[in-house]
């Protein structure tokens, strides 16, 4: 690039204009994606955390949000210290328990007075909701310097239209963007999987297309169980290794005392176990008597045409329960679908597609 060049581009950044224009040698003088937890939650970054009802979500997000406003690592993935924000919209109840768990446990103290919680469900595709929203925040940003983390947990409670509705999933993205724009800020959204039991997030695609990064807990019923960290890989990074994680309960009687029967109030703490946590493993049906039949069949028929009679044998040797009655229906279905053909009585030969199949 001319030094002429350079001064135009130069000009053509510095007008009026919010749009940028980057040669491709600037480009590479970028810095690598940044991060407030490495590779998992990326600095002014959208990020969505999927799991099933009861699944730990809220225990992942606030130990997330304690280790950033704490600048603790997050089971071994280093921290950038922020203020975190907690948009507890399923209640707060529960709240001060989890985060005296992870205190108990990390024995690290939360600074109390950093760490906001907003107790009420806001409904972020309600633009006068927004508004109001933005106007707290503003006020506590002012009042401690910086937002960095925001967690909206979880989604279904903070868009109170149709989560199926591509207008109203747009919007709430949207309003996220403003956020992270406005407040130069991280967002996580928790959110739950989608109805039909598959893993993947529930309603209209807008979130997972706006998403920098989705996190996903698999097995988040047990006490074991593992948080994956590619459901959506980083767009600009290679993606971390899953991790193993196990909740053990917390005795908090000695902080938060005793509850109306009497008994020690306690909560979850999590802690890493390493990749010990297999993954489950599916289930699969049986295959049937008849499909092993008549696969074995067709293998005797890969060199050439075989008669019954030595397809009776060689099926008796690998399977002395098999009976020719069986064996016969077998070869009937296999006839039928096209897969073997008959060269010569009592004689038979795969097929041109059984062959193809086969191989």
């Amino acid at each position: 690039m001319t030094l002429e060049s350079t001064l135009n581009r130069h000009e053509l950044n510095s007008s009026a204009s919010s749009i940028r224009i980057f040669s491709l040698g600037e480009l590479r003088s970028l810095s690598s994606p940044s991060y407030l937890i490495h590779k998992i939650i990326p600095e002014k970054g959208l990020v969505y955390l999927v799991a099933g009802p009861s699944s730990k979500k809220t225990f992942v997000a606030i130990h997330m949000a304690c280790c950033i406003q704490t600048s603790t690592h997050f089971f071994g993935h280093p921290v950038k210290q922020g203020n975190a924000v907690y948009i507890a919209a399923e209640g707060l109840s529960g709240i001060q328990k989890r985060v005296e768990a992870w205190q108990n446990t990390q024995n690290i103290a939360v600074p109390e007075e950093y760490f906001s919680i907003i107790p009420s469900a806001i409904n972020l595709a309600d633009k006068s909701k927004q508004a109001d929203l933005f106007s707290c925040l503003s006020r506590l940003e002012g009042s401690l310097g910086s937002l960095d983390f925001i967690v909206i947990d979880t989604l279904s409670r903070c868009l109170l239209g149709d989560e199926n509705s591509p207008k109203d999933m747009s919007t709430f993205v949207d309003a996220c963007s403003k956020l992270i724009t406005r407040f130069e800020c991280s967002i996580l959204v928790v959110h739950h999987t989608a109805k039909s039991g598959t893993s993947g997030l529930r309603g209209h695609g807008s979130l997972e297309g706006a998403a920098d990064l989705g996190l996903q807990i698999r097995n988040g019923k047990k006490d074991q169980f593992v948080l994956k960290l590619d459901a959506k890989p980083p767009k600009d990074d290679e993606p971390a290794e899953d991790i193993h994680l196990q909740a053990d309960v917390v005795d908090l009687r000695s902080t938060l005392g005793i509850d109306a029967q009497g008994k020690p109030i306690t909560s979850l703490a999590l802690k890493s176990i390493g990749a010990g946590v297999p993954e489950p493993e599916a289930t699969h049906r049986p295959i049937p008597a008849k499909t092993i039949l008549s696969e074995t069949i067709k293998s005797f028929l890969c060199k050439g045409p075989v008669e019954r009679k030595t397809i009776l044998m060689q099926i008796e040797a690998f399977d002395p329960k098999a009976s020719s009655h069986a064996v016969d229906r077998a070869l009937d279905s296999l006839f039928e679908a096209g897969l073997i053909y008959k060269p010569k009585r009592g004689v038979y030969a795969l097929t041109k597609l059984g062959l193809d199949i086969r191989h």
